[in-house]
């Protein structure tokens, strides 16, 4: 045997010792691509007020916007968290990842953002008062500027969804309305303080298409105290 017929005999030798050793790796990866991986589950939060004593909205709304649109989103987030943790990532579609990770993103939003509204209603009006109230003075001329800001942008949000956010934002250090049209537009890096559901569910049963007379109804209700919470804790972020 010439020595070019030993050095191609050894070479594809090689070839085939590290294609079975490659096979034998990924056989070893399958398992742990497919294997189902522990996913905390996500309890509705009950109401802290009695929906019966909210100026403005109805018992009957409340509890309807709060026992099933934001239960029906927790039960959703739940969901879609169970079926990624058992997905076989050597066997998915991006495309069937990425449906799956949008409507996550949209369900943690929307979950999120339902806890903070009904946290931040209150069964007697409030006032923002300490470090929050000379927060939005600071940052938006003064608490009225606020509030005809905040009205606007929620009639801006005519068409039956979306929300106005309230938000803390670390690295500018100050306050921030935010606008947004559905579930999967969050403020990146922003702390949401206050938010109001611009969607139908949250308004129509007791005010039709009248958005005006909703904003007017939430924003008098507004539990200033949580929100004043929340920005203590979002100042040490």
């Amino acid at each position: 045997m010439t020595d070019i017929s030993r050095r191609s005999l050894a070479a594809g030798a090689g070839l085939l010792a590290g294609a079975l050793a490659f096979g034998t790796r990924a056989q070893q990866m399958a398992p742990q691509m497919a294997t189902a991986i522990p996913v905390p589950k996500i309890t509705p939060k009950p109401l802290v007020i009695n929906p019966d004593k909210v100026k403005g909205l109805s018992g009957d709304l409340l509890r309807s916007h709060h026992d099933g649109v934001y239960a029906e989103e927790v039960k959703k987030l739940n969901a879609i968290g169970e079926e990624l943790s058992k997905l076989d990532l050597a066997q998915v579609t991006p495309q069937k990842l990425g449906d799956l990770k949008r409507d996550e993103q949209a369900a943690h939003n929307s979950t999120l953002l339902h806890e903070i509204y009904f946290d931040g209603l209150s069964e007697a009006p409030t006032q923002p008062s300490g470090l929050l109230a000379q927060a939005l003075s600071r940052d938006f001329g003064s608490f009225d500027r606020w509030k005809a800001e905040f009205r606007l942008i929620g009639e801006s949000l005519n068409a039956g969804s979306g929300w106005v956010i309230l938000a803390y934002a670390p690295r500018e250090k100050r306050l921030l309305n935010h606008r947004t049209e559905n579930d999967s537009m969050a403020p990146a890096g922003s702390v949401p303080l206050l938010a109001m559901d611009m969607y139908e569910h949250a308004y129509a049963a007791d005010y039709g298409t009248d958005t005006a007379k909703y904003i007017e109804a939430f924003v008098q209700a507004i539990k200033w105290t949580s929100a004043e919470r929340l920005y203590r804790e979002a100042m040490r972020v």
